[in-house]
């Protein structure tokens, strides 16, 4: 099916140039700014200050940003391995401006819903993180296990991070667009039609934006609409839990917690949106 295939290639071209690019590229590009001033710096404290700033860049740059940055510290040997691993699961947050000006402001109408979501979403996080420091032992890296390379620009460094991060985030979204709709053509010619339900599944189980983009098309009228697109953007899509894989893949970090921790999450963040949003 080349022809649906371009279709679904064309979309997600339209969802990242439309709905992330805007809202992800400043905030990514100060977010690695940030990242290599400390990295320059090589500024090492403990574990409870190193999680502190790795949770603020990757909460302002949206993920897959929290990943990438724990990736580089423990290339770096800046925080050990089994730190990064739960913090892979922590450090995970959409764009506020993604969250806020996209799926409050756009899809949910209310730019108020939105910065509610962001502060229930970040408030689980850093529940997460004080359970991390009470309860889970952490080994300790001292500044003599330093490998960290030389970085002369922050700033050259952070563009040239932060369009690495583009790419991956364009490459996945177009490809799992794809997938969508190619899957959906298929299950309408075999079955003969889909109902709205299923499109709106295959779409958000593949590709979080797209997922949103097309609920939004077809139920924005209908009363469980902003539940559905919270349940949407809790569960991320295989688009983004792709990145991250990749990302914790580079640095031989394990995904045991980050599955755990997202898990809980989902069902937190859903269960607490239902009782105090909808």
């Amino acid at each position: 099916m080349p022809g649906i295939a371009h279709q679904g290639a064309q979309m997600g071209l339209q969802v990242f140039l439309k709905r992330l690019l805007p809202y992800l590229l400043p905030y990514l590009v100060v977010s690695q700014w940030l990242l290599y001033e400390l990295y320059k710096k090589n500024q090492w404290q403990s574990h409870v200050g190193n999680s502190i700033k790795v949770y603020a860049i990757g909460a302002f740059g949206g993920f897959p940003t929290g990943a990438a940055t724990i990736s580089t510290l423990s290339q770096a040997s800046m925080i050990s391995k089994r730190h990064a691993s739960h913090l892979l699961g922590i450090c995970h947050a959409p764009s506020p401006m993604f969250v806020v000006g996209v799926v409050g402001s756009q899809f949910l109408l209310s730019a108020n819903t939105g910065i509610l979501l962001m502060v229930i979403l970040h408030t689980i996080n850093l529940l997460f993180l004080v359970f991390l420091h009470i309860f889970v032992p952490l080994p300790t890296i001292s500044k003599n296990d330093a490998i960290a390379k030389p970085v002369t620009s922050p700033l050259s460094e952070g563009i040239h991070q932060a369009a690495s991060i583009l790419l991956l985030v364009a490459t996945t979204v177009v490809f799992f667009t794809t997938i969508s709709t190619v899957i959906r053509e298929i299950m309408g010619t075999v079955f003969n039609g889909i109902p709205h339900q299923a499109t709106v599944f295959i779409y958000s189980l593949f590709e979080m934006t797209a997922g949103l983009e097309v609920a939004h098309q077809l139920f924005n009228m209908s009363t469980f609409f902003p539940i559905l697109a919270v349940i949407i953007l809790s569960f991320n899509g295989l688009s983004i839990h792709m990145q991250i894989m990749v990302l914790a893949k580079t640095a031989k970090l394990s995904l045991r917690p980050y599955v755990v921790y997202r898990l809980i999450h989902f069902l937190l963040f859903v269960g607490s949106c239902y009782v105090l949003l909808f």
